[in-house]
């Protein structure tokens, strides 16, 4: 039992050592918050765990400097008691230091919390109407449980209070808008267990004297009745009443032309503008209401673009040269170039990242009027030139280029001929040709200029097959592709024999096109053998499209016919021409088999053998007569002369014709003659 109670003693005593050794850890010290109304100051801490029930008290220290000595403000013996207000804490004045001990089992102190500085708000109030603002920290570093940013309020009695400002810095100025006015200002930073700590309230009375903040101006543009147009953004002084408007005069001087009064009136028009005739520079000034002018913006000033257009009238190209945009916002990611043809709506017709461009293949005669559009990097602004306008004159030249006649000649081949005004300069005339009137090609260009007619053979056609169609293009004096002539077309003629009708050959062919005159008759000409009769075998009216060719009385001739048809202008050609355009030659050949007896009586009434031959050719005509064994008995080139039969003995004879048809083709015939005595 001894042993049993002396254990015991043991026991208890260690136990009450480590009781007696116990403490808890400081409660953790958040926000520090002064209400400058009292001047007390109110402490906010988070309790430590207390899971033995140790606790005693709380002391709470204070100092007016960081480096001490702190002194005991005061004890609060409820352990869930989480603030302490230090009544008259001078906080209005200077900035308070504090920090919190935990005293456990009556005597055990615990580690000082975190020492936190309460905030205090200093106040600057510059002459020029600006709040110069700054404050410390609670702690350096800021306690991981304080928010990042602070909150800065301001109040104009006896209003509520506002935050003008948030954020990490702890300084800010704010700009006085108002001519005359009391402000209060106070800053608070937040905690995440919940509390706010606060600062003094100071204040000042203010008065603005300080010129609203420049607007930005976006861009000055050149309308089209040479007016110009300014933009801008609002001043980012919200007092800012009225906008003054200057433009830049000889010697670098600011004049101001003109005022626009409201603060969301951001755009102007200058009437008086002489932004035609040059560049014009342009500045801004904002004026508040307390009747304080801000800077003048010369150093942003914008210039008008000032278009000037060049035409080069061989080119038939313009030269647009401009003057470049300063200022731009954003910058210049390019220029626009817009044109009007004769009025017409305008049109995108190029753009640029210089100050220069030349629009090409100008059609001579159009008027063209131009726009330079600069655009911003991000295309949100923009700024006209001012409009410059040309006429696309061109060379002085030909009054007229006409195609008089498109004709085939003796070699099938096609020969143009146009008519050129000769008293004035042109370089050339290009012949175009097309086989459906449609698509043309350059046939060649043909330089002689001194003929008042001028006329080409083509010779690259198959003139009886198909239509060729013509038209002449001059070149001016600068080798520029310019007046374009009529089109004119060749005449096919076809020809066919009609071999039931022996005697008559059909033509039949087209239109030809076009006259001024228009067509007014074809004549139809006729070849035999070769030869044709300069004198036409007929006329036939305008519309006629064939023909039909009675030759039964050149039954004597070969049998070979040509023709052509030859349309003639009628009156009225707007040039006094009367032209003539013949069609391609085309031929017809009247075959005949040649008739040979192959029997007569030399003393009867057909006394007389000979073969009828009709379109024949008699130069190359022969016919013979040969006996039985082979011995000739007869022979004549003349299809006139036959045989008698004269001191014929047999009764059967062989004869042989020989002849050149129509077409020149050598034709042999041969057969049995029987003599009837």
């Amino acid at each position: 039992m001894k042993k049993i109670r002396v254990y015991l003693i043991l026991i208890l005593g260690v136990l009450s050592f480590q009781l007696a050794q116990a403490q808890l850890n400081a409660p953790s010290l958040r926000c520090v918050s002064l209400n400058s109304a009292t001047g007390d100051m109110t402490l906010s801490w988070v309790i430590p765990a207390d899971p033995t029930a140790i606790f005693t008290r709380y002391e709470v220290y204070n100092s007016s400097n960081q480096a001490g000595p702190y002194t005991l403000l005061g004890n609060v013996n409820t352990y869930n008691q989480t603030s302490y207000v230090h009544v008259g804490s001078n906080g209005n004045f200077q900035s308070q230091y504090y920090y919190v001990v935990t005293v456990s089992n009556g005597t055990n102190n615990s580690t000082p919390s975190d020492t936190v500085r309460s905030l205090f708000l200093n106040l600057v109030n510059l002459p020029v109407g600006v709040a110069a603002l700054n404050w410390n920290a609670i702690h350096t570093p800021l306690l991981l449980s304080s928010s990042s940013t602070y909150t800065l309020s301001r109040q104009s009695p006896p209003g509520a209070f506002t935050p003008i400002y948030t954020g990490s810095t702890r300084n800010y100025r704010d700009t006085v808008m108002l001519c005359s006015v009391f402000y209060n200002y106070k800053v608070q930073i937040a905690d995440a267990s919940g509390c706010v700590s606060e600062s003094n309230v100071t204040g000042s009375f203010f008065q603005d004297k300080l010129g609203p903040a420049l607007p930005p101006l976006d861009s000055v543009s050149v309308n089209t009745n040479g007016s110009v147009t300014l933009g801008w953004e609002p001043s980012p002084s919200t007092d800012a009443s009225m906008y003054y408007i200057y433009k830049e005069t000889t010697g670098g001087i600011w004049l101001v032309i003109d005022s626009v009064f409201g603060h969301n009136n951001t755009s102007y028009t200058y009437i008086g503008s002489d932004a035609t005739s040059g560049s014009i520079n342009f500045c801004i000034s904002a004026l508040d209401s307390c009747r304080n002018i801000g800077l003048l913006g010369s150093a942003q000033a914008q210039k008008t673009i000032f278009l000037t257009t060049k035409y080069k009238l061989c080119s038939r190209s313009v030269d647009l040269t401009w003057t470049s945009y300063v200022n731009l916002p954003k910058g210049i990611l390019l220029y626009d170039i817009y044109c009007s043809i004769n009025g017409g709506a305008i049109a995108l017709v190029g753009t640029a990242t210089g100050t220069s461009f030349t629009h090409t293949q100008l059609n001579p005669g159009d008027s063209y009027c131009y726009v330079v559009k600069v655009r911003n990097t991000d295309r949100s602004i923009s700024a006209n030139s001012n409009q410059s306008c040309i006429i696309a004159n061109a060379p002085s030249g030909p009054s007229y280029v006409y195609l008089k006649s498109v004709s085939v000649n003796s070699d099938q081949n096609i020969v143009v001929t146009y008519a050129v005004d000769t008293l004035k300069p042109y370089l050339g005339a290009i012949i175009f040709k097309s086989e459906d009137g449609i698509i043309f090609n350059q046939l060649k260009i043909n330089y002689s200029v001194s003929n008042f007619i001028e006329s080409i053979v083509d010779s690259d056609v198959k003139s009886s097959e198909k239509n060729y169609y013509y038209k002449i293009q001059l070149l001016d004096s600068c080798g520029n592709p310019g007046m374009i002539s009529n089109t004119s077309k060749s005449i096919v003629l076809s020809v066919t024999h009609d071999t039931e009708q022996l005697f008559y050959n059909s033509l039949s062919w087209d239109d030809y096109s076009s006259w001024s005159g228009n067509v007014d008759s074809y004549n139809i000409y006729r070849a035999v053998n070769g030869v044709f009769d300069p004198v036409p075998i007929d006329n036939v009216s305008a519309g006629t499209k064939s023909y039909v060719d009675n030759v039964e009385e050149f039954v004597s001739e070969q049998g070979k016919f040509s023709y052509y048809v030859e349309a003639v202008e009628g009156a009225g050609n707007i040039y006094g021409f009367k032209d003539v355009a013949k069609s391609n030659t085309a031929d017809a050949y009247v075959e005949v088999t040649v008739y040979v007896p192959n029997a007569f009586a030399p003393k009867g009434r057909n006394n007389i053998w000979l073969p009828m031959a009709q379109y024949v050719e008699k130069t190359d005509y022969k016919v013979m007569v040969f006996n039985r064994w082979g011995t000739k008995v007869f022979q004549t080139n003349s299809d006139t002369e036959g045989w008698t039969g004269d001191n014929a003995t047999d009764e059967v004879y062989v004869y042989v014709v020989e002849y050149k048809n129509a077409r020149g083709e050598y034709i042999q015939l041969k057969g049995h003659l029987t003599l009837v005595k």
